[in-house]
Protein backbone atom coordinates (compact mmCIF):
# COMPACT_ATOMS: atom_id res chain seq x y z
CA UNK A 1 0.00 0.00 0.00
CA UNK A 2 1.53 3.24 -1.51
CA UNK A 3 1.76 6.27 1.41
CA UNK A 4 -0.56 9.08 1.44
CA UNK A 5 0.60 12.53 3.23
CA UNK A 6 -2.52 14.35 4.92
CA UNK A 7 -3.12 17.93 4.07
CA UNK A 8 -1.15 19.90 6.79
CA UNK A 9 -2.12 21.96 9.46
CA UNK A 10 -1.86 25.49 8.95
CA UNK A 11 0.49 27.16 11.79
CA UNK A 12 -2.16 29.17 14.61
CA UNK A 13 -4.96 27.14 13.07
CA UNK A 14 -7.02 24.57 14.52
CA UNK A 15 -8.92 21.23 12.74
CA UNK A 16 -12.25 20.07 13.08
CA UNK A 17 -12.69 16.58 13.73
CA UNK A 18 -15.93 14.68 13.86
CA UNK A 19 -16.19 12.25 16.53
CA UNK A 20 -19.37 9.89 15.70
CA UNK A 21 -20.68 7.18 17.62
CA UNK A 22 -22.92 4.65 17.24
CA UNK A 23 -25.74 7.08 18.46
CA UNK A 24 -26.94 8.00 14.86
CA UNK A 25 -27.09 4.47 13.98
CA UNK A 26 -29.21 3.27 16.75
CA UNK A 27 -31.99 6.14 15.65
CA UNK A 28 -32.55 3.77 12.68
CA UNK A 29 -32.91 0.54 14.82
CA UNK A 30 -29.19 -0.30 14.52
CA UNK A 31 -28.03 -2.73 17.43
CA UNK A 32 -26.86 -0.64 20.76
CA UNK A 33 -23.52 -1.96 22.19
CA UNK A 34 -25.46 -3.80 24.93
CA UNK A 35 -26.63 -5.88 21.91
CA UNK A 36 -23.56 -6.26 20.45
CA UNK A 37 -21.75 -7.73 23.75
CA UNK A 38 -24.81 -9.86 23.69
CA UNK A 39 -23.83 -11.25 20.35
CA UNK A 40 -20.40 -13.11 21.57
CA UNK A 41 -22.75 -14.75 24.18
CA UNK A 42 -21.43 -18.56 24.51
CA UNK A 43 -25.19 -19.16 26.48
CA UNK A 44 -23.27 -19.73 30.01
CA UNK A 45 -24.96 -16.71 31.70
CA UNK A 46 -28.47 -16.49 29.77
CA UNK A 47 -30.75 -18.61 32.00
CA UNK A 48 -29.85 -16.50 34.87
CA UNK A 49 -31.32 -12.86 34.77
CA UNK A 50 -29.44 -11.74 37.86
CA UNK A 51 -26.56 -12.92 37.56
CA UNK A 52 -26.77 -11.36 33.46
CA UNK A 53 -28.03 -8.13 35.31
CA UNK A 54 -24.92 -8.31 37.80
CA UNK A 55 -22.56 -8.76 34.59
CA UNK A 56 -23.79 -5.44 32.77
CA UNK A 57 -22.49 -3.50 36.08
CA UNK A 58 -19.29 -4.73 35.17
CA UNK A 59 -16.85 -2.35 32.53
CA UNK A 60 -17.84 -2.97 28.72
CA UNK A 61 -13.90 -4.60 28.48
CA UNK A 62 -14.69 -6.51 30.94
CA UNK A 63 -18.14 -8.12 29.54
CA UNK A 64 -16.97 -8.85 26.83
CA UNK A 65 -14.29 -11.55 28.90
CA UNK A 66 -17.34 -12.72 30.70
CA UNK A 67 -20.07 -13.01 27.84
CA UNK A 68 -17.81 -15.14 25.79
CA UNK A 69 -15.84 -16.91 28.36
CA UNK A 70 -13.07 -15.41 27.04
CA UNK A 71 -13.19 -16.20 23.71
CA UNK A 72 -13.23 -12.85 22.22
CA UNK A 73 -11.24 -13.43 19.42
CA UNK A 74 -13.83 -15.93 17.68
CA UNK A 75 -16.43 -13.73 18.64
CA UNK A 76 -15.18 -10.69 16.75
CA UNK A 77 -15.09 -12.58 13.68
CA UNK A 78 -18.89 -13.65 13.83
CA UNK A 79 -19.96 -10.36 14.29
CA UNK A 80 -17.66 -8.95 11.56
CA UNK A 81 -19.87 -10.66 9.17
CA UNK A 82 -23.06 -8.62 10.21
CA UNK A 83 -21.10 -5.13 9.80
CA UNK A 84 -19.80 -5.36 6.49
CA UNK A 85 -21.23 -2.47 3.75
CA UNK A 86 -24.82 -2.91 3.69
CA UNK A 87 -27.79 -0.19 1.90
CA UNK A 88 -29.25 2.31 4.56
CA UNK A 89 -32.31 3.58 5.29
CA UNK A 90 -32.61 7.12 3.20
CA UNK A 91 -33.28 9.35 6.14
CA UNK A 92 -30.30 7.33 7.95
CA UNK A 93 -27.70 7.97 5.02
CA UNK A 94 -28.75 11.60 4.43
CA UNK A 95 -28.05 12.89 8.14
CA UNK A 96 -24.79 10.87 8.13
CA UNK A 97 -23.85 12.08 5.00
CA UNK A 98 -25.09 15.89 6.05
CA UNK A 99 -22.51 15.23 9.28
CA UNK A 100 -19.96 13.97 6.71
CA UNK A 101 -20.11 16.84 4.76
CA UNK A 102 -19.93 19.92 6.99
CA UNK A 103 -16.17 21.04 6.72
CA UNK A 104 -14.49 18.20 9.17
CA UNK A 105 -10.82 17.92 8.42
CA UNK A 106 -11.31 14.37 9.61
CA UNK A 107 -13.56 12.01 11.11
CA UNK A 108 -12.97 9.47 13.75
CA UNK A 109 -15.50 6.68 14.63
CA UNK A 110 -15.64 3.96 16.94
CA UNK A 111 -18.14 2.40 14.85
CA UNK A 112 -17.02 -0.99 13.65
CA UNK A 113 -19.12 -1.20 10.16
CA UNK A 114 -18.93 1.22 7.36
CA UNK A 115 -22.38 3.60 7.43
CA UNK A 116 -20.69 6.30 7.05
CA UNK A 117 -18.68 5.45 3.98
CA UNK A 118 -22.08 4.22 2.47
CA UNK A 119 -23.48 7.26 3.13
CA UNK A 120 -21.45 9.17 0.97
CA UNK A 121 -20.64 6.43 -1.77
CA UNK A 122 -23.74 4.19 -1.56
CA UNK A 123 -21.94 1.27 -3.89
CA UNK A 124 -19.00 1.49 -1.18
CA UNK A 125 -18.18 -2.08 -0.69
CA UNK A 126 -15.20 -4.09 1.01
CA UNK A 127 -14.32 -7.95 1.83
CA UNK A 128 -12.83 -9.16 4.67
CA UNK A 129 -9.18 -9.41 5.24
CA UNK A 130 -8.98 -7.40 1.49
CA UNK A 131 -7.66 -4.34 0.13
CA UNK A 132 -9.94 -1.56 -0.70
CA UNK A 133 -9.35 1.22 -3.10
CA UNK A 134 -10.89 3.64 -0.61
CA UNK A 135 -7.96 2.85 2.12
CA UNK A 136 -5.30 4.62 2.49
CA UNK A 137 -1.70 4.59 5.08
CA UNK A 138 0.03 7.49 6.12
CA UNK A 139 3.11 5.25 6.82
CA UNK A 140 3.91 1.69 7.29
CA UNK A 141 3.85 1.21 11.27
CA UNK A 142 5.01 -1.99 13.96
CA UNK A 143 3.27 -4.95 14.04
CA UNK A 144 0.29 -3.75 16.17
CA UNK A 145 0.09 -0.34 15.17
CA UNK A 146 -0.50 -2.15 11.26
CA UNK A 147 -2.99 -4.52 13.13
CA UNK A 148 -4.72 -1.48 15.01
CA UNK A 149 -4.44 0.78 11.30
CA UNK A 150 -3.37 3.58 13.23
CA UNK A 151 -2.24 5.01 10.41
CA UNK A 152 -4.79 3.80 7.79
CA UNK A 153 -8.58 5.77 6.91
CA UNK A 154 -10.69 5.90 4.42
CA UNK A 155 -10.96 8.88 1.87
CA UNK A 156 -14.01 8.86 -0.13
CA UNK A 157 -15.34 12.37 -1.75
CA UNK A 158 -12.51 13.90 0.44
CA UNK A 159 -13.98 12.76 3.79
CA UNK A 160 -10.94 10.81 5.85
CA UNK A 161 -13.02 8.20 8.02
CA UNK A 162 -10.71 6.57 10.88
CA UNK A 163 -12.06 3.41 12.73
CA UNK A 164 -10.44 4.10 15.88
CA UNK A 165 -11.57 0.81 16.90
CA UNK A 166 -11.06 -1.04 14.08
CA UNK A 167 -12.92 -2.16 11.32
CA UNK A 168 -15.05 -5.50 10.13
CA UNK A 169 -13.38 -5.96 7.34
CA UNK A 170 -10.11 -6.64 9.54
CA UNK A 171 -11.61 -8.28 12.73
CA UNK A 172 -8.30 -8.52 14.18
CA UNK A 173 -8.24 -5.17 14.27
CA UNK A 174 -11.17 -4.75 16.63
CA UNK A 175 -11.31 -3.41 19.68
CA UNK A 176 -13.36 -5.57 21.87
CA UNK A 177 -12.13 -7.03 25.22
CA UNK A 178 -9.49 -5.93 27.85
CA UNK A 179 -6.53 -7.37 26.25
CA UNK A 180 -7.31 -5.22 23.18
CA UNK A 181 -8.03 -2.04 24.99
CA UNK A 182 -4.77 -2.49 26.91
CA UNK A 183 -2.54 -3.60 23.65
CA UNK A 184 -4.49 0.11 21.58
CA UNK A 185 -3.87 1.81 24.92
CA UNK A 186 0.36 0.97 24.20
CA UNK A 187 0.12 1.95 21.32
CA UNK A 188 -1.45 5.88 21.74
CA UNK A 189 0.50 5.98 25.29
CA UNK A 190 3.58 5.62 22.30
CA UNK A 191 2.58 8.57 19.93
CA UNK A 192 1.84 11.02 22.29
CA UNK A 193 5.20 12.07 23.37
CA UNK A 194 5.67 11.96 19.23
CA UNK A 195 3.16 14.65 18.92
CA UNK A 196 3.90 16.54 21.56
CA UNK A 197 7.77 16.91 20.29
CA UNK A 198 6.80 17.66 17.17
CA UNK A 199 4.09 19.81 17.64
CA UNK A 200 5.99 21.83 20.05
CA UNK A 201 8.56 21.92 17.10
CA UNK A 202 6.48 23.36 14.79
CA UNK A 203 5.01 26.26 17.22
CA UNK A 204 8.79 27.44 17.77
CA UNK A 205 9.53 27.53 14.00
CA UNK A 206 6.18 29.16 12.87
CA UNK A 207 6.13 26.04 10.52
CA UNK A 208 2.52 23.73 9.33
CA UNK A 209 2.10 20.52 11.09
CA UNK A 210 1.47 17.49 9.17
CA UNK A 211 -0.57 15.01 11.21
CA UNK A 212 -0.22 11.67 10.82
CA UNK A 213 -3.06 9.37 12.37
CA UNK A 214 -6.16 9.82 13.98
CA UNK A 215 -4.14 10.32 17.37
CA UNK A 216 -2.75 13.65 16.02
CA UNK A 217 -6.01 14.74 15.17
CA UNK A 218 -7.50 14.48 18.68
CA UNK A 219 -5.23 15.96 20.85
CA UNK A 220 -4.77 19.24 18.29
CA UNK A 221 -8.02 19.63 16.82
CA UNK A 222 -11.64 20.68 17.78
CA UNK A 223 -13.28 17.86 18.06
CA UNK A 224 -17.20 17.57 18.41
CA UNK A 225 -18.43 13.95 19.85
CA UNK A 226 -22.07 12.88 19.16
CA UNK A 227 -23.29 10.07 19.30
CA UNK A 228 -21.35 8.77 21.98
CA UNK A 229 -21.96 7.97 25.19
CA UNK A 230 -18.19 8.16 26.64
CA UNK A 231 -18.50 5.19 29.15
CA UNK A 232 -15.72 5.44 31.69
CA UNK A 233 -14.54 2.08 30.67
CA UNK A 234 -13.12 3.59 27.78
CA UNK A 235 -10.01 3.71 28.93
CA UNK A 236 -8.05 4.50 25.88
CA UNK A 237 -10.22 8.00 24.91
CA UNK A 238 -10.24 8.85 28.67
CA UNK A 239 -6.30 8.55 29.02
CA UNK A 240 -6.08 10.51 25.81
CA UNK A 241 -8.57 12.84 27.14
CA UNK A 242 -6.52 13.71 29.95
CA UNK A 243 -3.33 14.47 27.57
CA UNK A 244 -5.10 16.67 25.30
CA UNK A 245 -6.05 18.67 28.73
CA UNK A 246 -2.43 18.18 29.83
CA UNK A 247 -0.37 19.05 26.89
CA UNK A 248 -2.73 20.49 24.33
CA UNK A 249 -5.45 23.02 26.36
CA UNK A 250 -3.96 26.19 24.00
CA UNK A 251 -5.07 23.97 20.72
CA UNK A 252 -8.24 22.56 20.43
CA UNK A 253 -11.41 21.81 22.86
CA UNK A 254 -13.96 19.22 23.32
CA UNK A 255 -17.59 19.75 22.15
CA UNK A 256 -19.82 16.81 23.62
CA UNK A 257 -23.40 16.24 22.37
CA UNK A 258 -25.04 13.98 24.55
CA UNK A 259 -28.96 13.69 25.44
CA UNK A 260 -30.62 13.56 28.77
CA UNK A 261 -27.03 14.23 30.77
CA UNK A 262 -28.62 15.89 33.67
CA UNK A 263 -30.45 12.57 34.68
CA UNK A 264 -28.71 11.30 37.68
CA UNK A 265 -27.29 8.31 36.19
CA UNK A 266 -25.68 9.90 33.69
CA UNK A 267 -24.17 12.22 36.49
CA UNK A 268 -20.33 10.52 36.44
CA UNK A 269 -20.18 11.09 32.48
CA UNK A 270 -21.78 14.88 33.47
CA UNK A 271 -18.33 15.57 35.92
CA UNK A 272 -15.85 13.88 34.20
CA UNK A 273 -16.59 16.68 31.10
CA UNK A 274 -16.86 18.70 33.86
CA UNK A 275 -13.16 17.56 34.96
CA UNK A 276 -11.80 18.05 31.52
CA UNK A 277 -13.04 21.36 30.78
CA UNK A 278 -15.44 19.99 27.88
CA UNK A 279 -17.82 22.36 26.47
CA UNK A 280 -21.00 20.51 26.71
CA UNK A 281 -25.32 21.58 26.72
CA UNK A 282 -28.17 19.66 28.57
CA UNK A 283 -30.14 18.06 25.75
CA UNK A 284 -33.70 16.57 27.09
CA UNK A 285 -34.91 13.88 24.36
CA UNK A 286 -37.68 11.18 25.01
CA UNK A 287 -38.00 9.32 21.50
CA UNK A 288 -36.91 12.22 18.84
CA UNK A 289 -33.64 11.67 18.65
CA UNK A 290 -33.75 11.69 14.70
CA UNK A 291 -34.12 16.02 15.48
CA UNK A 292 -32.03 15.71 18.34
CA UNK A 293 -28.93 15.30 15.35
CA UNK A 294 -30.05 17.31 13.27
CA UNK A 295 -30.47 20.27 15.73
CA UNK A 296 -26.57 19.01 17.20
CA UNK A 297 -25.80 19.18 13.50
CA UNK A 298 -26.94 23.14 13.10
CA UNK A 299 -24.97 24.08 16.52
CA UNK A 300 -22.09 22.13 15.41
CA UNK A 301 -22.10 24.08 11.68
CA UNK A 302 -22.61 27.53 13.95
CA UNK A 303 -19.78 26.67 16.27
CA UNK A 304 -17.32 25.69 13.66
CA UNK A 305 -18.39 29.44 11.38
CA UNK A 306 -17.18 31.47 14.44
Amino acid sequence: MENYSLPSINEGSIPNILFLGNGLNQTFGEASWDRVIGMLSTGEYDYDETVFSEIQKVPYALQTILISSDSVNEGMAQIAENMLPRVLLPKQSELIRDFAKSGFDSILTTNYSYEIEVSLKSDFTVSTGKTSKYRFSTKRGSKPQEQFGIFKYYDIDNCKIWHIHGEAAHPNSMVMGHYYYGKLLSEIQKRVPEVIRTYSTCKKKGIDFTPQNWIDYFLIGNVYIVGFGLNPSEMDLWWLINCKKRHFADTGKIYYYEPNLDDMKHYPVRALAETFDFNYGMYHVDDDYYNFYSMVLREIRKEMQK
